[in-house]
């Protein structure tokens, strides 16, 4: 990540910025963590477990390509792929209205058809380097062994939660409570 000094970034902010004693702390406690611990940000260890590693590097990463076509800009490093080819008008809406509730909108994230995922190689996915990836239903590929169970937070360099397709949690209320109460710990936000 690039650091910028004061004078940079007043050149790219354009409103006031205020660092608040608590962030300015967990900032301190960042810099003081070993480079090779994962900074997934605050979440609840007690309710996380862990996942192995997700793959084991072999070959040459460099002799496959790394194209993988997403939609967002990727900026909070948040991956959401998602059963099928596209997604329809009404879950689309419903994706949206999950990302907000999080404090995500489209610049935030990369949108990935599970489609596209499954054709895609397992350094593609390395590559992407994403700090949190919700999977929304079933798709083929080597990251659904790291699954154990829908709507829980597995660990490791990057955070996972898989849930059930945006279609089946749409008409349910149950699933839409389970998928909030987990958001609220992947996302650390206390409401």
């Amino acid at each position: 990540m690039d650091t910028f000094n004061l004078q940079q970034l007043s050149l790219i902010l354009d409103q006031e910025l205020v660092i608040l004693p608590e962030n300015s702390q967990r900032n301190q406690l960042q810099e003081k963590m070993p480079a090779d611990s994962p900074q997934a940000g605050p979440v609840d260890r007690a309710t996380v477990k862990e996942s192995p590693s997700l793959y084991q590097s072999g070959g040459e990463a460099g002799n496959e390509q790394f194209k993988i076509n997403y939609e967002g800009n990727f900026e909070k490093g948040v991956l959401v792929v998602y059963q099928g080819s596209g997604l329809e008008p009404a879950s689309r809406e419903f994706l949206m209205k999950i990302l907000g509730a999080v404090g995500c909108s489209l610049k935030d994230v990369a949108l990935l058809p599970g489609s596209q995922l499954e054709e895609s190689g397992r350094e593609s996915f390395n590559h992407l380097n994403p700090l949190k990836c919700l999977v929304f239903g079933r798709i083929q590929h080597p990251l659904m062994q790291l699954k154990q169970d829908n709507y829980e937070i597995i660990s490791g360099e990057t955070l996972f939660l898989f849930a059930d397709d945006l279609n089946e949690i749409d008409a349910s209320v149950a699933l839409k409570k389970k998928l909030w109460s987990k958001l609220q710990i992947l996302f650390n936000i206390n409401k």
